[in-house]
């Protein structure tokens, strides 16, 4: 029977070290993949409060990993890992129609599908509103005129040139994107982007009022008698996040 010696128990001790941290790193990685997976959600659905909460739950990340500067391994998991911190805030930016700083600051000279992608949106969305504003100047003179005109050519330029250049990109990073497609093909036809930069009527997101006789259907009603809670089901947003005071990283889903 061999010995137990002090030269085993170092290699004990280091072996269930290096498992317990490589555990560590497993479970981290996925965690921040859920928070990435719960972020494109509030993105999609449009949610301002919920996304700028999950943005700051993803900055915790990769603050937490700029800590390995100190033993120069950060740079794994910037590289290997992370998805581009950049582009995860011009997705907020262009969600709070902040167009100007997705473009000038996150995503200057910047390239790869994500990037091409999103300025391309915000160079789009701007396009819309200079056509949007030019609508609503007069044109009492030539001056006034001239002036509608010079605009209504700025916002075609835009989407013509560098919007449409933008989507170009990305579907040359992403041959089997549909929007990227879409988008590319609305504004390279001149006929369909002047449509496509022409204001449409906003929806109807709330009737106001009861038709006649009440409701028909009532609503499920919860523990509470207060209705249906509608919280989001890719995250408790009820326990604060890790980018938040107080809070520390959860398990997603």
């Amino acid at each position: 029977m061999k010995r137990f010696t002090l030269g085993r128990l170092l290699l004990a001790v280091l072996l269930a070290a290096l498992f317990s941290g490589f555990g560590l790193v497993i479970y981290r990685v996925g965690n921040y993949f859920d928070h990435l997976d719960a972020y494109s959600g509030h993105i999609v659905r449009q949610d301002e409060s919920a996304a700028r909460d999950g943005l700051k739950d993803l900055q915790y990340f990769h603050e937490q990993n700029q800590k390995l500067d100190k033993v120069w391994l950060s740079w794994v998991a910037e590289n290997y890992i992370f998805e581009d911190p950049a582009c995860q805030r011009a997705a907020y930016h262009n969600l709070t129609k902040n167009y100007k700083k997705t473009i000038d600051e996150e995503l200057q000279d910047k390239d790869g599908f994500c990037a091409s992608f999103l300025r391309g949106n915000a160079r789009w969305r701007q396009a819309q509103a200079i056509f949007a504003n030019a609508l609503t100047l007069p044109e009492n003179s030539d001056v006034q005129k001239a002036e509608k005109e010079k605009q209504f050519k700025l916002a075609d330029d835009m989407a013509a040139t560098f919007a449409r250049d933008d989507f170009e990109a990305a579907l040359k990073a992403n041959p089997s994107h549909a929007p990227s497609s879409w988008n590319y093909d609305l504004l390279s036809n001149s006929e369909t982007r002047a449509k496509a930069l022409m204001p449409k009527p906003g929806k109807i997101k709330v009737r106001v009022g009861v038709p006649g006789g009440g409701f028909r259907n009532p609503g499920p009603r919860g523990d509470d008698d207060k209705g249906e809670g509608k919280k989001s089901k890719d995250i408790d947003t009820n326990d604060p996040g890790p980018g938040q005071p107080g809070g520390k990283p959860r398990k997603v889903g």
